[in-house]
């Protein structure tokens, strides 16, 4: 399961409407996006995690993405690499829609689903 990443099923999305998008950006990987509604994800290397990026760059439990109706907010688990927001390190940070996540070698965007 080397360099992969393994999107959510999107039955466990069930009756619930996404509030926003995550799509892996990287060329040279399959793409991948990821419906996001209220609830926490836990982001990494381990397939303990809600959205999985198998890569040596990403740590096995590199950051928690907080899904809730008044914002969405990323933060960092202690990673090796960090996170990166439009090209800057940040520990704890609100998202907003456009913004690009470097996690690793991943590059993800953020879209919020207009309703």
């Amino acid at each position: 399961m080397d360099n992969e990443t393994i999107p959510l099923d999107s039955s466990s999305n069930s009756a619930e409407e996404p509030l926003y998008i995550l799509s892996l950006l990287n060329n040279e990987l399959m793409s991948s996006s990821w419906k996001l509604i209220i609830k926490d994800y836990y982001i990494g290397r381990s397939s303990e995690n809600n959205i999985i990026l198998d890569d040596i760059t990403v740590s096995r439990k590199h950051a928690l993405l907080s899904v809730s109706n008044e914002n969405i907010k990323i933060q960092d688990n202690n990673s090796t690499n960090g996170i990166y927001v439009n090209n800057e390190i940040k520990n704890d940070y609100i998202l907003k829609s456009g913004d690009k996540i470097q996690i690793g070698k991943y590059l993800l965007l953020l879209t919020e689903v207009v309703k």
